[in-house]
């Protein structure tokens, strides 16, 4: 493979990584997929058992994007024969007043996003007093949400770039990037000495991205790697067919506390946690 042309060479095998190797395979490029470490590792921010998707934020550019995701979920699930995104409703949470949380709300109806409003007594009624929220807070439901099988996700996307013919790697760290000659196409070095040449290359690396981007052109790019904690609440026994998304409970966020507030609200408003 040392030496061989490549239209794309993606470097990091992620979500972000393994979703562009199987969009440029599907369009008939000659593709190179390369991980520092190996496949479905659990050292970047694409691995575990599930994380929410919403089309309801605060950003009015998100939507449009998030809906046309679903479109390419499910022509990859067709794609495959089985399933790793499974479509539920979706609950945005906070006080009434928020800027934030009025955001979400106005930047519903011009996605045709139908949206609820309700309050917290209508709140309590609707999930039936597993959620409960403070006083002069408001609560907005959507169908627009939805829970990703988040390895299987990333195993499925790589998977689909192999038979498009895709060529996947992993073990292999990329040292350094450059240009054959201006105007030319470039070439990517690996730490096994290894060489590899193509049209374009597209760097997916998250975590990484500050730190290979200055070692192979000495730009420092402002990017700041923030860890946040993942956090999984397990249905207790015999409700599984209230508290699911395939029975209908939703996802839920809240768009203007931190992190840890948020985490601390929710294990307060769900009774079976």
């Amino acid at each position: 493979m040392d030496g061989d042309g490549f239209d794309v060479i993606v470097v990091g095998a992620g979500i972000t990584g393994s979703c562009t190797a199987y969009e440029a395979a599907k369009r008939g490029r000659k593709v190179l997929l390369l991980e520092r470490f190996d496949f479905l590792h659990h050292l970047g921010s694409s691995h575990g058992e599930s994380r929410t998707i919403r089309a309801t934020y605060p950003e009015d550019y998100y939507a449009s994007m998030v809906l046309e995701s679903y479109r390419l979920w499910e022509e990859a699930q067709s794609e495959i024969g089985y399933r790793v995104h499974t479509r539920t409703s979706h609950f945005d949470m906070g006080p009434a007043a928020n800027k934030s949380l009025q955001c979400v709300i106005a930047n519903c109806e011009p996605n045709s996003i139908d949206a609820r409003i309700l309050d917290r007594n209508q709140i309590h009624d609707v999930f039936s007093g597993a959620i409960q929220l403070p006083e002069q807070w408001i609560g907005v439901v959507t169908d627009v949400g939805g829970v990703i099988k988040t390895t299987k996700a990333v195993a499925m996307f790589q998977a689909l770039a192999i038979v498009r013919g895709a060529v996947l790697r992993d073990h292999t760290e990329v040292k350094d990037i450059g240009r054959d000659e201006p105007g030319g196409g470039i070439w990517v070095a690996t730490a096994g000495g290894e060489r590899f040449r193509g049209r374009k290359c597209v760097l997916t690396v998250g975590a990484w991205m500050k730190k290979l981007v200055q070692a192979v052109s000495g730009l420092v790019l402002p990017i700041q790697p923030l860890l946040t904690t993942i956090c999984y609440w397990k249905i207790k026994e015999g409700y599984e067919d209230e508290f699911s998304p395939e029975a209908g409970f939703p996802t839920f966020a809240s768009t203007w506390m931190n992190p840890i507030l948020l985490i601390v609200s929710i294990s307060q408003f769900l009774y079976f946690i």
